[in-house]
């Protein structure tokens, strides 16, 4: 099924480009695709609108990037697609949230484990004031608590 929906974006896409309709008269709808696509597990569409040029730090109403919306959900293999197109680890969202702090928020190890091998910054705070660390503890992640205190009490030399 979503092979199938894969297909019908590639093709969506071509029709617009032979079509020669202006990139900005369907920029939402294409903009909307990708957080769809996320939400839906589409790995397929997400490859193709992301290879095709989509803007990777694009975002939604919310100021999501595909990349809070991935840690949201907490798919590694969503995840790894994502940051193989170099999106801004750090991008915060309307509450000043970034993947790192959702994926803490979450209670998501394995997303908070990934964000931090690409450097996302765990010292960062949102609207309320609150870091990553703040957020897991709040919500009772203890392992994720753990991890993210145990790795800001490293020494730099042994990163």
């Amino acid at each position: 099924m979503k092979t199938i929906k894969g297909l019908i974006l590639i093709i969506s896409l071509t029709l617009l480009a032979v079509s020669g309709v202006k990139a900005n008269s369907n920029t939402d709808t294409i903009k909307e695709d990708i957080f769809t696509a996320i939400r839906s597990i589409d790995y397929t569409s997400i490859n193709v609108l992301l290879s095709e040029g989509m803007d990777v730090n694009v975002t939604n109403k919310q100021g999501d990037s595909p990349l809070i919306v991935a840690s949201r959900i907490g798919n590694l293999r969503i995840l790894d697609i994502i940051l193989s197109h170099n999106p801004n680890i750090d991008a915060r969202n309307k509450e000043g949230k970034t993947a790192l702090m959702i994926a803490a928020e979450t209670g998501q190890l394995h997303v908070v484990e990934k964000l931090i091998e690409h450097d996302a910054d765990p010292s960062l705070k949102d609207n309320n004031g609150k870091t990553a660390l703040n957020l897991a503890a709040t919500y009772g992640h203890k392992h994720v608590r753990r991890f993210i205190k145990d790795g800001q009490q490293e020494p730099a030399l042994a990163k």
